[in-house]
C-alpha cells in the first residue's frame, strides 16, 4: 500500500468526523421528534460502518493480525448490546427512568467519544509507522542492490 493510500484514508475519516460534529451541533436546535429520526439515522449509519468493518476483516482476514480481529469482534458485540439496551430504554415512559437513561446515554457518548480520539491517535501512528517502515525497506533494498 502507498503512503498516499493511507494519508486519502486517514483524511476520509477526518471529514467522516467534522460531518459527524456538524449533524450533532445541528441536532441542538431539533425537537425531539427530530432528535429521535436522527437518533435511528445515526444509529443505521453506525450499523453500516460496523457491516463494513466486519465486511472488510472477513476479506482481509489473512492480513490483518489477530489482535485486531479481537477488537473488532468485541467491538461488533459491544455494538449489538448497547443497541439492545437502548431499545429497551426507548419502550420506558416513565419520566424519572428517562432521565437516568439519558444520564447513561450522556456518559456512554462521552466514552465513545474519548474511544474514538485514542483511536484516532493510534491510527496516526499506526500510519505513520507504516510509511516510516517502507521508507527504511526502500532504503534497505537500495542498500543491498548497490
Amino acid at each position: 500500500m502507498a503512503d498516499t493510500d493511507l494519508s486519502q484514508q486517514f483524511d476520509k475519516v477526518s471529514d467522516r468526523a467534522k460531518a459527524a460534529a456538524d449533524k450533532v451541533k445541528a441536532a441542538n436546535t431539533h425537537a425531539r421528534e427530530q432528535l429521535e429520526a436522527d437518533a435511528a439515522a445515526a444509529r443505521e449509519k453506525a450499523t453500516e460502518a460496523n457491516d463494513q468493518m466486519k465486511a472488510k476483516a472477513s476479506a482481509e482476514h489473512e492480513k490483518a493480525s489477530s489482535h485486531w480481529q479481537e477488537v473488532r469482534a468485541k467491538w461488533q458485540d459491544h455494538v449489538a448490546k448497547v443497541k439492545q439496551d437502548a431499545k429497551k430504554r426507548k419502550e420506558k415512559h416513565d419520566a424519572k427512568e428517562a432521565a437516568r437513561d439519558a444520564e447513561w446515554a450522556e456518559s456512554y457518548a462521552e466514552d465513545a467519544i474519548a474511544f474514538a480520539g485514542a483511536v484516532i491517535e493510534e491510527a496516526a501512528a499506526a500510519a505513520l509507522d507504516a510509511m516510516y517502515l517502507r521508507a527504511y525497506s526502500q532504503v534497505s533494498k537500495a542498500k543491498a542492490d548497490s
